[in-house]
């Protein structure tokens, strides 16, 4: 039997390749809303450029409605007016560089306190895009209404204009404050782990769709040699998702098994290996099968749970440093941890195969298993923080959670990290009564 053959065995009762997905990577269109929704997310142009063109079309609606009529008999001098709305213009000018240079430094703040990988959530952020619009829409409005005032050496002013010009103005200011309040609170380490979280679990239940040991049956793996290897022929990125989808149709054409080369999140150097095939690949087009891997600058959430893991954990090391010396922070971040790995212990972690409508294997992820999520959640913070108390009895805390509420399948691994943190704290703490302090479960660190 050939390596193409063995990997092509069916199982009965296999599902199709949708049962195997997440609902939104079904649609042969993901790939493409993908993209879309990542580079609108990541935009500040886009939603402030929306405002502006709203105020260019308001500010031609509104004086067409007004025409030469005073609607709200104001009976404006057209000078006063005039004069009025030029200061908008400047002064909101201005306004709205003092409130960007506010907002950098705030971001600027947030990237040297927590981690540089939050960085993006400000700019993610739509309160932040919003005001930004909204402070540049008076100024637009005003800019076009004004060469409606005293035109044609009319004595009259279009007081609607004036009125809407104000409203404007006193959204912009409404609007600056609810900024201000939004970036502090994002700045607040609970607020920011939360935060986190959120996109956390939505990456963990898109990565891994089935419930623990609840999905449909398995292919069997492909026990043949790799016959071909597609490299990355373009410039080097993050593999930052996959369409899973669209490449298990392409295997399924081409009669193969496609292997991804390196996990999500990983970084592909130009002519690394993205995939492996195994079975007879006359038939494989390279450049569709490219098209599946999607890279980009950095790494996204969106089909990178462990990214998450990763940005809190960074967030508790950096709170742990000798030069901040938080473990309350780090306690916070053990809180978000704690709630991550509750979750994908009861997710289906070690389905890394793909199957097409007859069953047959077509796709091989790498996706990190949950020992894999446990070092990466644990392993670093342990080692920075099992000499301060709070890390120590925290983490106890989390590691007992998990060994009541987890699988019976997963529980091995949570006790090899148990046996790990003992390890730390009796090495940190060479008296009997502080060790056995430290020994204590806790789920506020200290005081619980």
């Amino acid at each position: 039997m050939t390596a193409g053959e063995t990997a092509e065995q069916k199982t009965g009762g296999a599902p199709t390749v949708h049962d195997q997905l997440s609902a939104s990577e079904r649609s042969d269109s993901w790939r493409r809303r993908f993209l879309l929704r990542e580079r609108l997310a990541g935009s500040l142009l886009f939603v402030p450029v929306l405002w502006i063109v709203a105020a260019l079309v308001l500010g031609q609606v509104i004086p067409a409605l007004e025409g030469e009529r005073d609607l709200l008999g104001m009976k404006l001098d057209p000078d006063t007016a005039r004069t009025g709305l030029s200061a908008i213009v400047s002064g909101m000018i201005a306004f709205t560089g003092l409130v960007v240079s506010v907002a950098v430094v705030v971001v600027t703040f947030g990237a040297s306190q927590y981690t540089p990988r939050l960085v993006n959530r400000f700019r993610r952020d739509p309160a932040v895009k919003n005001a930004l619009g909204i402070f540049a829409a008076p100024t637009v409005f005003a800019l076009v209404s004004l060469r409606n005032i005293g035109r044609d050496g009319s004595t009259v002013v279009p007081s609607l204009t004036v009125v809407v010009n104000t409203v404007l103005l006193v959204a912009a200011l409404i609007a600056f404050f609810a900024l201000v309040s939004r970036l502090l609170d994002l700045l607040r380490p609970r607020r920011v782990i939360a935060q986190v979280v959120g996109y956390g679990e939505a990456a963990i239940r898109e990565a891994y769709p089935f419930p623990f040991e609840a999905g449909p049956p398995r292919a069997p793996l492909p026990a043949g040699p790799v016959t071909a290897v597609v490299r990355n022929d373009g410039p080097p990125g993050v593999l930052s998702a996959l369409d899973r989808a669209r490449l298990v149709r392409e295997a399924q054409r081409a009669g193969v098994v496609v292997e991804v080369a390196v996990g999500v999140g990983a970084f592909v150097a130009r002519g690394a290996p993205l995939f492996r095939v195994h079975g007879p690949a006359e038939r494989l087009d390279h450049a569709r099968l490219r098209a599946g891997a999607l890279l980009a600058e950095e790494r996204t959430i969106a089909q990178d749970p462990a990214f998450a893991i990763r940005a809190i954990v960074d967030l508790a090391l950096r709170a742990l440093s000798p030069a901040v010396n938080d473990p309350t922070t780090a306690v916070q971040a053990l809180d978000g941890l704690d709630e991550l790995l509750s979750l994908a212990a009861r997710r289906d972690l070690e389905r890394r195969q793909l199957a097409d409508d007859d069953g047959r294997l077509r796709l091989i992820c790498t996706d990190p298993g949950w020992e894999q999520l446990l070092d990466l959640s644990l392993t670093e913070i342990r080692r920075y923080g099992a000499d301060a108390p709070q890390i120590a009895r925290r983490m106890r805390a989390l590691l007992l959670g998990l060994l009541d509420s987890a699988p019976e399948g997963r529980r091995p691994a949570v006790e090899a990290q148990l046996a790990r943190l003992d390890a730390a704290v009796a090495a940190a703490y060479p008296d009997p009564v502080e060790r056995d302090h430290a020994l204590v479960p806790d789920g506020l660190g200290i005081g619980g």
